[in-house]
């Protein structure tokens, strides 16, 4: 069974930052020859961002064993079990002859994409009835601080 090299995989990763970096320095310093690639330049930045954010998301699910480290294995961090670098972090893809597959909905994330910064909806104030005031229960205004 192949397993997954970390450092490989870290590798690849820091390699599409830095072709993400190049592009915007090439562009910044007048050093793109062809206008056309000039004005994509940003759409290709964002698509490279948006790839590793998404890589590094799906690294995360997997050092969290909530997700198959199988589905991260590619062709630039595959490596032997035996073979694998003793300095490297090794992660092997669940076994799953020995025990059933989970459903699909064993496994579907319930969580809700995050709104966009600065867009999250306010929350309401508590909802209780308000004591009047001079009224048994009656509480000082919060002072911001908690005792």
């Amino acid at each position: 069974m192949e397993n997954i090299s970390l450092s490989a995989e870290l590798g690849e990763i820091r390699y599409a930052i830095e072709g993400a970096h190049w592009i915007a320095d090439s562009v910044a310093m007048g050093a793109v020859p062809d206008p056309e690639r000039t004005h994509s330049a940003p759409v290709i930045i964002s698509a490279i961002l948006l790839l590793v954010e998404n890589r590094l998301h799906q690294l995360g699910r997997v050092l969290r064993g909530e997700e198959n480290p199988a589905h991260l294995l590619t062709s630039h961090n595959v490596t032997g079990g035996e073979y694998a670098d003793r300095e490297d972090v090794v992660l092997r893809p669940w076994d799953w002859s020995g025990a059933s597959k989970p459903s699909p909905s064993e496994t579907k994330e319930t969580a809700q994409p995050r709104p966009v910064a600065g867009t999250e909806p306010t929350r309401p104030l508590e909802e209780s009835s308000p004591v009047q005031p001079g009224t048994p229960g009656e509480q000082p205004p919060p002072t911001g601080e908690q005792g």
